[in-house]
């Protein structure tokens, strides 16, 4: 894997994981630990914590699309969304910053669990994980390093943006398919969308910023111009 994280932490150069990471990646382990240990899963994730959409339309558990972020079912459930989250998180962090980063996080996953919320309102499946929001993570991944390469299983060479391709359309086939799954297919799709929407819009205002800017240079220019005529004349 050619990410700058990846090969610094395992290629000895400097393996520091970004206080944002760094925080979401421990707040899921511990918070998982202690689910896992109270031996209170069922009542965590359905009756409190867990994503429940009839649930907060019903009870008003207006918590509940943050919350879910932060349950997860199982430990290969938490191990792989905190292995995207680690590999891929960290240059985006190293790149924004903290907080632009976690605004992001969170937007992604509060967003997918409200689009969640909305599709399926009569729902009472509970949903758990940070998967809208690492599914976001992908994202913006693909669109600020589409050309790094990732081996898929460890053995095929694929570029990023190929790869984030791939998962939208296995995510949108999934979520229009009628068989049933233990999978929210839907909350995935709906944080690459909301994903999308937002690296849309940064580079909007980006370039609308650097229409501004080049604008009032050449405004600028125009009167320096201008004074330099007036100089001449006299």
């Amino acid at each position: 894997y050619t990410s700058s994280g990846f090969r610094n932490s395992f290629g000895g150069g400097n393996n520091s994981v970004p206080t944002g990471v760094k925080l979401l990646l421990i707040l899921n382990t511990v918070i998982f630990l202690m689910v896992e240990i109270s031996g209170m899963q069922f009542e965590l994730f359905y009756s409190n914590f867990g994503l429940v959409p009839a649930k907060v339309w019903s009870s008003f558990m207006i918590w509940q699309p943050v919350t879910y972020l932060f349950l997860h079912g199982g430990f290969i459930h938490l191990l792989f969304n905190m292995f995207v989250l680690w590999m891929f998180g960290k240059d985006l962090e190293v790149d924004w910053g903290k907080k632009q980063f976690i605004i992001f996080y969170f937007l992604c996953g509060i967003g997918a669990g409200t689009i969640t919320i909305l599709m399926n309102m009569t729902s009472r499946i509970p949903i758990v994980g940070a998967s809208g929001a690492i599914y976001g993570v992908l994202v913006a991944y693909g669109f600020t390093y589409p050309n790094r390469m990732v081996y898929l299983y460890g053995i095929f060479p694929l570029k990023v943006k190929y790869m984030v391709l791939g998962l939208g359309i296995i995510a949108f086939l999934a979520s229009v398919s009628t068989s049933q799954s233990t999978i929210s297919h839907v909350t995935h799709l709906s944080g690459m969308m909301i994903a999308l929407l937002y690296i849309i819009y940064t580079k909007w205002k980006n370039l609308r910023l650097w229409y501004i800017q080049l604008k009032l240079k050449s405004q600028n220019n125009i009167t320096q111009n201008e004074e330099k005529e007036v100089i001449k004349l006299r």
